[in-house]
């Protein structure tokens, strides 16, 4: 009897070690499944700003190409209104060519010669003045003869100018000359504006480009820490696998334990019951008295 008292004791150490064991485990299955999922929630959180991040390198990546796409369609444009700007001024100055040949096929009223004359002579004195070192009254002299000169040359002109334009070859000549110089000028503005339009452009571009490329960067240090939250998470659902394994074996020994002790105190009871009996019957062979609960023992134990 002592023995299976001393296995009793044995069983209900080891059940008290084991369910001690269990709570460890069980709180260690809790612990993995927080972790678990506060590494998860700080996954999705980084693997959002990660995508949003990319989301907007793809935003600003297509903004820069249409900038790109603007940029060259506007250099082509140049480059065919500076062919048709040069053809413009190729004409305008195959006119004045044309204007020039014809003025000086025409007899008229003023004679260019006398012009030319003057103008060499103004031009003379004008040196003159520059270069020779001239008495007060000599000087004041030819300042009044420049005067006079360029008054005469500037009336000669105008006056010519004034005859040749009742001329209507020289008139239509003129009105095609100012025609073509203000195509060549409508030209010039539009490649200027478009040049300027390219320069801003470019430093867009560039300034977009390395915008992007922190974008980028900043993308790919998000999605390094989703990495390494993800695989956080990942160990810790191992971890709790395993746990969970250990904690259903631990539990399944447990269960066994527990039926072992119900088996081993049964089996105490009935030694019990058994020596009891006997001493009982005992007693009853040698003709002592037994009471009502005695004889009941005898009959449960199987003596009656």
């Amino acid at each position: 009897m002592s023995a299976i008292r001393y296995r009793s004791v044995s069983m209900t150490d080891l059940l008290e070690d084991f369910e001690t064991k269990k709570e460890a485990i069980r709180d260690e299955v809790e612990l993995h499944i927080k972790k678990r999922d506060e590494a998860n929630a700080e996954a999705q959180k980084y693997a959002k700003l990660r995508d949003e991040l990319n989301q907007k390198t793809h935003e600003m990546r297509e903004q820069a190409k249409e900038k790109i796409a603007e940029k060259n369609d506007l250099i082509e444009k140049i480059k065919t209104l500076r062919d048709e700007k040069e053809v413009h001024y190729k004409n305008l100055s195959e006119l004045k060519k044309n204007l020039r040949e014809y003025k000086s096929s025409l007899g008229t009223g003023m004679d260019i010669k006398d012009i030319r004359t003057k103008e060499k002579e103004l031009q003379y004195l004008e040196k003159r003045q520059q270069t020779t070192e001239l008495k007060k009254e000599e000087e004041n002299k030819i300042i009044v003869e420049i005067r006079r000169l360029t008054n005469e040359i500037k009336k000669s002109k105008t006056l010519r100018e004034q005859e040749l334009l009742k001329n209507d070859t020289i008139k239509e000549l003129t009105d095609k000359i100012n025609d073509e110089r203000t195509k060549g000028e409508e030209y010039k503005k539009q490649i200027e504006e478009m040049s300027n339009r390219i320069s801003q452009l470019s430093d867009e571009i560039n300034d977009e480009l390395q915008k992007l490329d922190e974008v980028r960067k900043e993308a790919d240090e998000k999605h390094e820490v989703f990495i390494k939250y993800s695989q956080e998470s990942e160990a810790e659902h191992a971890a709790f696998i395993k746990a969970k394994g250990e904690l259903k074996d631990m539990e399944k020994a447990i269960f066994s334990i527990r039926n072992k002790t119900k088996v081993s105190r049964k089996k105490e009871k009935e030694s019990e019951l058994q020596e009891r009996a006997s001493e009982l019957y005992e007693k009853f062979k040698a003709g002592e008295q037994l009471t009502t609960e005695d004889l009941l023992i005898l009959q449960k134990a199987g003596f009656l």
